[in-house]
């Protein structure tokens, strides 16, 4: 450390070793700390055994270091033999008070005269200037330094902007209760109107004024809080909502990062006449140990076309940093722009990957079966659903004649069974239409007859006397006594196959149990004739007369070999024969041809991987299929074949249990290949329902009321309503951050 002396001693002849840095001869400093750290040193007081001594009058003096205890504000040069006052020289100038009254004696040049040392010690001790000082220096000894001062300020207003964000942030978790709330439950967030002197402003400005009687920080954060940040406007709503949807994907991306999967989508039309393509993912997870089937998003696409479909699957594909070699298989519906061969969808994605199995969603081959197998072909099947749509038209049509129908039922102490439309598109509505006319059958005819002779319009009498006449045709209580056990069993079917852990294995398994039911029916003579004993019991309870068979003879010009002609010799055989055998026979066929898919011959080696009885074909086709060496899986085969461990209802119990085995106590180490091969068929889906539930949830969402929202809001909407456990369990302080930095453009208001 350097020191400047001062300029009114000339000590060039003392050496820098002899000089204490305390020294009052010494500049005084200007660096604050340095400053701070001499006066916290005190007055420089050094006691020596003899002072240097000075001729006053004749007489030696010197200066005494008792004066010390008598002044303590004392204190002395060794170099220049010099008294100073210790706050008359570190204050003097502190301030304006003392201008014009500084001693400069005792502040810069030094006092020297001993003899009257004592007394005039004690008069600048009175003196106006010293009383200044020594009060500058005991402020400063008290008061903190500034940057110590600064430094707290800056504490003070970082930990008042710690707290104004931690209740801000309590303020936002409330508001993101409210839209996970609504979310979760589908509900609508908006009112038709939202003035403040509303009753009803909609449910998300109604449940913040219902907390707010009951929640304190809420309360005062409407009341009191600035009214442009009070953060229940329609877009912060819409930011909440994007904000949750954000983190729900990100999660999931994270998830799904390097995971097989297979890809689920199919489109439909909203209410705003938007085509929107549903995509769903179907992957094993390995903490549940089981598959999920998980809503990815809802796109809108501008065009229905193959190109225009696969773009947006890929533009999906690719923000979720999915890639091509891990998708397993696709699964979309029949229709030639998803299904089509050489231009379709599913052709493209083999253009990608050409492993890539495509699947045809089991539960629309399954309707598709029973659309044809009572198509025109079949006359009386055909007649059959005509008359049962008509019957439900004719009685649903009107409140009156519904009301007829519901008092005629309780009169008979039944219970009632609704009717129900029929439709190409939901699988299950044959079967629940055909079963409420069995149950009802009697007293819909009493209905439809009380209606005829109520009725004052002409042709509701007309209408109802043609299905009455239906009604009462032997062919269409055959019909409806033939295809109520068999629409049973399919709706059976189609109920199981739309389960969304099922595997590829139990379905086929399933199928082939349907298709044994309904061969047992075709072949088993016992199962017709109950049917048609039913049929003719019902008619003569009713008087409807049992018709015989008619014989016709086929013109020569359409059949020249005519002699040979066969005729029917009774109702019986004919309705067996031309009905019966005729729509059991187009259901059989329809699911041999239609069920016999890609995957046909993995779905064969996984049975016989199941049984441990594979042979080498099978090897060859699962380490093809799911990218194995074919040497390691054939190994652990034989190795799992002399495995004494395995259980022997493992056998049995197929793919899920197997799964579950080798995961316990690390088989899968000891296994892997096989592990993967179960692992990546559960992978494949069987059906598109998890679509299809996607749409049941966007026509709750997106109704004529709400038909205007944004596809990016509809699509967060969508992402809580169908994912509700994940959006449930959303961490409130991820989606703060995320709700903060949304708009990269703008700052909130609030700070968070």
């Amino acid at each position: 450390m350097c020191f400047v002396i001062s300029k009114f001693l000339n000590l060039e002849k003392f050496p820098s070793s002899e000089l204490h840095p305390d020294d009052p001869i010494n500049e005084i400093l200007t660096i604050q700390t340095e400053f701070r750290q001499r006066i916290k040193n005190g007055p420089f007081q050094p006691i020596l055994n003899s002072y240097p001594k000075t001729a006053f009058s004749g007489i030696l003096r010197h200066f005494q270091s008792h004066w010390y205890k008598q002044f303590p504000w004392l204190e002395y040069s060794q170099i220049g033999d010099l008294a100073y006052c210790f706050p008359c020289r570190m204050f003097t100038h502190s301030s304006g008070i003392n201008i014009g009254q500084a001693e400069l004696t005792y502040s810069k040049l030094g006092f020297k005269n001993w003899k009257l040392a004592t007394s005039k010690f004690k008069l600048h001790q009175l003196s106006k200037a010293h009383l200044n000082s020594s009060t500058s220096l005991n402020n400063f000894l008290r008061l903190k330094p500034i940057d110590i001062i600064l430094d707290e300020n800056r504490e003070l207003v970082h930990s008042q902007k710690e707290q104004t964000q931690l209740k801000n942030r309590q303020i936002m978790k409330r508001l993101i209760d409210i839209t996970v709330c609504l979310g979760i439950g589908g509900k609508p967030f908006r009112g038709h109107s939202e003035k403040s002197n509303d009753i009803h402003k909609g449910l998300f400005l109604d449940i913040v004024g219902l907390l707010t009687k009951y929640d304190r920080i809420l309360n005062e954060h409407i009341n009191s809080g600035p009214k442009n940040a009070l953060y229940c406007s329609n877009r912060i709503q819409n930011d909440l909502i994007l904000s949750i949807s954000q983190l729900m994907k990100r999660q999931l991306k994270e998830c799904i990062q390097d995971k097989k999967l297979s890809l689920i989508s199919d489109e439909t039309s909203d209410l705003g006449h938007h085509e929107q393509l549903s995509i769903v993912i179907r992957y094993f997870d390995d903490t549940k140990c089981s598959v999920v089937e998980q809503f990815l998003t809802m796109k809108r696409i501008k065009s229905v076309n193959a190109q225009s479909i696969f773009n947006t699957l890929s533009d999906v594909i690719e923000e979720y940093n999915i890639k091509w070699e891990n998708i397993v298989s696709t699964c979309f519906d029949g229709a030639a722009t998803m299904a089509g061969s050489t231009a379709g969808v599913q052709t493209k994605f083999k253009e990608k990957n050409k492993k890539i199995f495509f699947v045809h969603c089991y539960g629309h081959c399954l309707n598709l079966i029973l659309v044809d197998s009572v198509g025109c072909k079949n006359r009386i099947a055909f007649d059959f659903f005509g008359t049962i749509q008509l019957v439900y038209n004719f009685i649903e049509g009107s409140c009156s004649r519904h009301a007829i129908f519901e008092k005629i039922v309780n009169s008979t102490n039944a219970k009632l069974k609704t009717l129900k439309s029929l439709s190409n598109t939901r699988w299950a509505c044959r079967s629940e239409a055909v079963s409420a006319v069995k149950i009802n059958y009697l007293s819909l005819l009493v209905a439809i007859e009380e209606i005829i002779d109520s009725t004052k319009q002409s042709d509701v009498r007309v209408k109802g006397l043609g299905i009455i006449f239906q009604l009462k045709k032997f062919e269409f209580i055959f019909a409806l006594e033939m295809f109520h056990p068999i629409l049973n069993a399919v709706l059976k079917v189609s109920t199981f196959l739309q389960t969304s852990n099922i595997n590829l294995l139990t379905a086929v398994e399933v199928v082939e149990s349907l298709k044994e039911s309904l061969n047992k029916m075709r072949n088993e003579e016992y199962e017709f004739k109950n049917i048609y004993k039913n049929t003719v019991k019902l008619c003569t309870d009713i008087d409807i007369p049992i018709p015989t068979s008619r014989k016709r003879k086929i013109s020569s010009k359409v059949d020249t070999s005519h002699s040979n002609e066969y005729f029917f010799q009774t109702k019986e055989e004919e309705m067996k024969l031309t009905v019966y055998n005729t729509a059991l026979d187009q259901m059989i066929n329809g699911i041999s041809i239609r069920f016999n898919q890609e995957t046909i011959n993995m779905i064969k080696s996984i049975v016989n991987l199941t049984i441990l009885q594979t042979n080498y074909d099978n090897v060859c086709t699962l380490a093809s299929s799911f990218n194995l060496d074919t040497l390691t899986l054939q190994t652990e085969i034989r190795l799992l074949q002399n495995y004494d461990s395995v259980p022997k209802n493992i056998l049995k119990n197929k793919c899920d249990e197997w799964i579950k085995w080798l995961s316990s106590c690390d088989r899968q180490n000891i296994f892997p290949s096989i592990t993967k091969a179960f692992k990546l068929f559960v992978t494949i889906p069987v059906t598109s329902c998890s679509c299809e539930r996607t749409f049941s949830k966007l026509n709750l969402v997106k109704t004529k009321l709400r038909s205007t929202m944004g596809q990016e809001r509809l699509d967060g909407l969508l992402n809580m309503f169908i994912e509700q456990e994940q959006a449930y369990n959303v961490d409130y302080e991820e989606v703060i951050d995320i709700f903060k930095t949304l708009d990269p453009t703008s700052k909130r208001r609030m700070e968070l």
